[in-house]
């Protein structure tokens, strides 16, 4: 929910969740900072590139290969390590990043030593052919983390990757989920209402299902053409809900007793305004009467201290994380919650049930924008 007012509590929220996170990230799980989660971080934030443009070793080669490749080419003790995570580029580039998780946290610097070697033989691979990436290879570095991975860092900035390998699981830290329960979080019924859509007859459903049901035909009407893909409808709705939807400050004032309706899609699409809920049923609706696969995620934020809501959708088979809320009234291109990552989500704040929600790995395209901070 929209930007905090009560600048104090935000503070002292800050500081505990701070507190918090120094306290037990030297404790993270290791099931939840996977190397993967690692790989992707330094690829993301120390070589400012999408992990989705690279070769992933570890899914194209089997089992047997993969083993083989570490021991034989990266010089790795066989059965050392117990995952990894290997990214390159290809062909005549020479970026590589390779996370190992080892099965004895203290060989992490073993193999570290054995992928600084294996960095040495790689430079000859390119010296004379292509000397730019001779270049990069040369001043590239491996790395051995407290926590016990070892990785590998060929790509122009070694320095900076190393840097977000080392703070990878500080970064990558999720707090825990607590839900509040302080509002009814109850997702809105809609299945009337997408049955009617479907049939296109709504003469069973209650005024305000048939009034949701008309005022939501017609903003896809609106905002839609037929000829859309899948991310351009999504995109033309968030950008009716955050341009059109406001914020319901009844939900700031502890004297006034809440609507139900800024809970269910009815507040924002016929009065115009409503929290969370209501904005998140709101997107999930128009994205089910748009047949593009969608999910309402009711969770947290301010560690788990505010009930807060929001999407996840499916396109192409990947999901991607969108919360329509906490962007609005901003403009298109300073968006900072349309298809993002689940890190992404949970770096700014937002705690939600990790096992049983879709994991959004890759960013789709979008707007480019900052960081934002919100209420849920």
């Amino acid at each position: 929910m929209k930007r905090m007012a009560a600048l104090v509590l935000a503070c002292l929220l800050a500081l505990s969740c701070a507190r918090a996170k120094a306290d037990q990230t030297a404790e993270a799980d290791a099931a939840d900072v996977t190397v993967d989660r690692i790989a992707r971080y330094i690829v993301g934030t120390g070589c400012g590139l999408d992990p989705a443009g690279l070769e992933r070793l570890d899914e194209t080669l089997d089992a047997d290969a993969l083993d083989r490749y570490i021991t034989g080419i990266y010089g790795l003790e066989e059965g050392s390590w117990t995952s990894c995570a290997l990214y390159r580029a290809g062909g005549a580039e020479a970026l590589e990043i390779a996370v190992f998780r080892m099965a004895d946290p203290g060989a992490a610097g073993t193999a570290a030593e054995a992928l600084t070697a294996y960095i040495q033989a790689r430079e000859g691979d390119f010296t004379g052919y292509e000397p730019a990436q001779a270049a990069i290879v040369h001043d590239s570095l491996a790395a051995a983390s407290e926590q016990g991975d070892a990785a590998l860092l060929i790509c122009p900035d070694a320095g900076r990757a190393r840097d977000a390998f080392l703070a990878s699981y500080e970064a990558l830290y999720r707090c825990p989920f607590d839900p509040p329960n302080a509002d009814d979080m109850t997702i809105y019924d809609t299945a009337a209402i997408l049955e009617a859509w479907e049939s296109g007859d709504a003469s069973g459903l209650t005024d305000k299902d048939a009034a949701i049901l008309e005022k939501a035909a017609q903003v896809l009407e609106d905002v839609t053409e037929d000829d859309m893909d899948p991310l351009d409808v999504e995109r033309a709705v968030y950008r009716w809900i955050t341009s059109t939807v406001t914020y319901d400050q009844d939900h700031y004032d502890k004297t006034v007793t809440m609507s139900p309706d800024s809970f269910s899609p009815y507040g924002p699409l016929i009065e115009g305004k409503g929290v969370c809920l209501g904005v998140a049923s709101t997107f999930q609706l128009l994205m089910d009467m748009a047949g593009v696969e969608c999910i309402t995620v009711v969770g947290a934020s301010y560690s788990s201290a505010r009930d807060h809501a929001w999407n996840m959708v499916r396109l192409d088979g990947r999901w991607y994380c969108a919360d329509p809320t906490w962007d609005l009234g901003d403009a298109e291109e300073t968006w900072a919650y349309f298809n993002v990552t689940s890190d992404h989500l949970a770096a700014t704040d937002h705690q939600w049930d990790y096992a049983n929600v879709p994991e959004a790995v890759d960013a789709a395209p979008a707007p480019a924008g900052p960081g934002a901070d919100g209420e849920g």
